[in-house]
Order: C-alpha cells, then sequence, then structure tokens
C-alpha cells in the first residue's frame, strides 16, 4: 500500500510526459483565458454601470423641472385664489428641489463641463424660488394685485426659460456620454465573445499541437506505463 502511495510510483503512473505535456500547455492557455475573461467582463461592468448613471442623471435633471413645475404651480393657485390649500404643491416641490438639487450635484461631480452648468442651474433655481417665495410674500402683505404687478415683473426676467436651457445642455451633456458608454458596451461585448473563442481556439490548438508532438515523437501512456510488480 505505501509503494503504491509513494512519490515515485504516482510520478510513474500518473504524472508522465504524455500526460504532463497534455496537460500543462492546455491549463496555462486555460489560466490566461480565465483571467482574461475576469478582465474583459470587468471593463464591461464597469460601462455597463455608467451607462446607469447617465440615465440617472437625466431622470434627475427631470425631476427637477417637475418640481419647479410643481413650484410654480402651486404659487400661482394661492395667488389666484388665495386659498392656502393650493400652496400644498409649492411647499412639496420646495423640499424635494433640497434634495434633488444635492443628488444631481454629486451625480455629475467628476465632469467638470456638467459641474459648471449644473453650478448655473443652481443659482437660477435659487432665483426662480426667491422669485415664488417674494411673490407669495408680498400677497399676504400688500394683496392680490401687488402681487400680481410683481409676477409680471418676474415673467420679463424669463428665468424658467433660461433654466430650460441650462437643463437641456445638462441633457445634451449626458445624451453624447450614454452614446459614447453605449458605444463602449458594444464594444467590451464584442470583446469578450472575442477572447471567448480565441480561448477555445488556442486550447484546441494546444491540444492538436501537443498529440502530433506525442504521435511524432512515438510518446504514449502505454509506452512509459510499469508493470505494477515493478520495484520503486
Amino acid at each position: 500500500m505505501r509503494a503504491l502511495l509513494s512519490w515515485r510510483h504516482l510520478r510513474r503512473t500518473y504524472l508522465t510526459t504524455p500526460t504532463l505535456l497534455r496537460v500543462v500547455p492546455t491549463g496555462a492557455v486555460l489560466l490566461v483565458g480565465i483571467v482574461a475573461t475576469v478582465w474583459t467582463h470587468s471593463l464591461l461592468n464597469e460601462q455597463r454601470d455608467l451607462v446607469v448613471h447617465t440615465y440617472e442623471v437625466i431622470d434627475t435633471t427631470k425631476d427637477v423641472l417637475i418640481g419647479l413645475d410643481d413650484a410654480e404651480t402651486g404659487q400661482r393657485g394661492y395667488l389666484i385664489s388665495g386659498d392656502r390649500r393650493y400652496l400644498a404643491p409649492y411647499n412639496g416641490a420646495l423640499e424635494r428641489l433640497d434634495a434633488l438639487r444635492a443628488r444631481l450635484a454629486t451625480q455629475i461631480s467628476d465632469n467638470a463641463a456638467q459641474v459648471a452648468r449644473v453650478g448655473t442651474l443652481s443659482t437660477l433655481i435659487g432665483g426662480k424660488l426667491g422669485e415664488l417665495k417674494d411673490s407669495i410674500a408680498l400677497y399676504d402683505e400688500a394683496g392680490a394685485e401687488a402681487a400680481r404687478r410683481r409676477e409680471i415683473a418676474m415673467m420679463e426676467r424669463a428665468t424658467m426659460d433660461q433654466i430650460r436651457v441650462v437643463i437641456g445642455a445638462i441633457t445634451d451633456g449626458e445624451k453624447q456620454l450614454l452614446s459614447e458608454r453605449s458605444a463602449e458596451v458594444d464594444s467590451d461585448e464584442n470583446r469578450v465573445r472575442l477572447v471567448a473563442i480565441l480561448i477555445g481556439l488556442a486550447s484546441l490548438l494546444t491540444r492538436t499541437g501537443v498529440e502530433f508532438y506525442l504521435a511524432r515523437k512515438g510518446l504514449d501512456v502505454r509506452v512509459v506505463t510499469r508493470h505494477p510488480d515493478a520495484a520503486d
């Protein structure tokens, strides 16, 4: 039993030259293939995450615009009716916009051009919310006519139009990134497929080459196998 388990016996029985020639080169090819596959999948996942991130930025800009529209709708409803219940959309929008502005600033923090645009957007949003707040306060203090004149003056500033222009620029920038990142995803997917094909071919060619070599040299497991009773 000890003889059967000895290193010399195992080496002579299983670790023969033909066996090593069949296992080692193919194993090396497979190892390289595993590393290459992990690397290409990592690149693919990174690009997919960037694509998802770009969609999230675009969705956030849409939510910002919706929040501003809600705030403006609530403010105008109150100025027309005098009923403070109409301020519910306005108050809700104020809470959402604080979180949305912070989220958008975080999402684009790695893009200098977008950081500049979002900075401009934040200033305009602050100005617009200030206009809405002042009109509400003026209504409470001086009445509807004073608030109406104030609104007309604010409309001439066209703050919302400026906000829409900046949001459009931010969205266009993200759409350009989306196009580039989608192209990278397609490229990485093709790279993953190519790596799989190349590794399969390399493994097949390696094994075929080894078999041709063994056949040419006349090596075979049967040739090197010793009689079980042979001494170690």
